[in-house]
């Protein structure tokens, strides 16, 4: 019996997909994972002059290639009057006075408290995540190393959102850079965008900044491995892991005035010190590129200020700001 050409390719392309070799196209466009990545690293914020009502919270997001993305959260609020609290790392021997870290209460817990899930789509340079019951975010993606890392760049949300920052690879999550690899980074190569809501004599503002160098780029090791100290122009430097025993990419900056605590009697300040809530940057090969990170320096110390005493605002220190 004779056959066509477009008989035969029918039996073998019957034939292949019976031993499961050819698969038939889903019907819809299956979204490709933005800039090729996974796994996101990601700070947001709703920040305005005009609000006593602040926000920001620091996120993982991971992105399916079936077009779905779950996120879990830290999240601070001026509405929610929490304190710092210690982290329980020591930072012996680095510089800095020999204190026990803070950060801002909830970040040295074992788990994030707050989850989010959704479907996201990638056209052109474009994402756009629709979180269900949550309103929706959009990104702009860029490669800053092609094919390892992919950056966000905040375009716009439905849910009060007006400042992010977010880098993404397909590294686990348990990859990070220990401290010594963070002490041994060249700091002068990092930039420090930022977004922050403070108030002059009561009155509110945004103090913003871009590509300005971060002001410590010498950090020296402490004893116990999981912190960082320095010392400039009279104020005391933290860096370190969220609690003694994380080993996520969970870092936290801890900085105050030496003459505050002086003042004070005290040798550890425990006035409205700056905590800063930070999750490292890292590439598809667990190369280190600085941090996405808030602060939420919440009044603590002077009541008769209440939230005008308040530090709140989303920043990034990274090679590609």
């Amino acid at each position: 019996m004779r056959r066509t050409r477009a008989g035969m390719a029918g039996i073998v392309s019957a034939v292949l997909l019976l031993l499961g070799v050819l698969t038939i196209p889903a019907t819809g466009a299956v979204p490709a994972a933005p800039g090729g990545m996974s796994r996101f690293t990601v700070a947001i914020g709703g920040l305005s002059v005009s609000s006593h009502a602040n926000w920001v919270r620091l996120a993982d997001y991971s992105f399916t290639a079936s077009g779905e993305v779950t996120e879990s959260h830290f999240h601070w609020s001026q509405r929610d009057r929490v304190s710092r609290t210690s982290t329980g790392v020591g930072a012996a021997d680095c510089v800095a006075r020999d204190c026990v870290v803070w950060t801002a209460n909830g970040f040295q817990a074992t788990s994030r408290p707050e989850h989010l899930s959704g479907t996201y789509t990638v056209t052109g340079s474009t994402l756009r995540i629709e979180w269900a019951g949550n309103g929706w975010e959009q990104w702009r993606i860029s490669e800053p190393i092609a094919g390892k890392l992919a950056k966000l760049t905040y375009q716009g949300s439905s849910f009060g959102a007006t400042h992010g920052y977010g880098y993404g690879s397909n590294a686990a999550w348990s990859t990070r850079a220990s401290m010594t690899q963070v002490a041994d980074l060249d700091h002068t190569k990092l930039k420090h965008n930022y977004h922050l809501w403070k108030t002059d004599n009561g009155t509110p503002y945004l103090d913003e900044g871009s590509g300005n160098p971060f002001w410590v780029a010498d950090w020296d090791p402490c004893t116990s491995g999981r912190c960082l100290g320095a010392t400039t122009a009279g104020t005391q430097y933290y860096l370190a892991t969220a609690n003694t025993t994380a080993t996520d990419r969970r870092d936290t900056i801890w900085h105050w005035r030496t003459s505050l605590a002086d003042d004070r009697g005290e040798y550890c300040y425990t006035g409205n010190s700056h905590v800063k809530p930070m999750l490292q940057i890292i590439d598809n090969d667990g190369g280190f590129h600085g941090w996405v990170a808030v602060e939420a320096s919440l009044n603590q110390t002077v009541p008769d200020q209440g939230t005008s005493a308040d530090d709140i605002g989303v920043f990034e220190i990274s090679e590609f700001g």
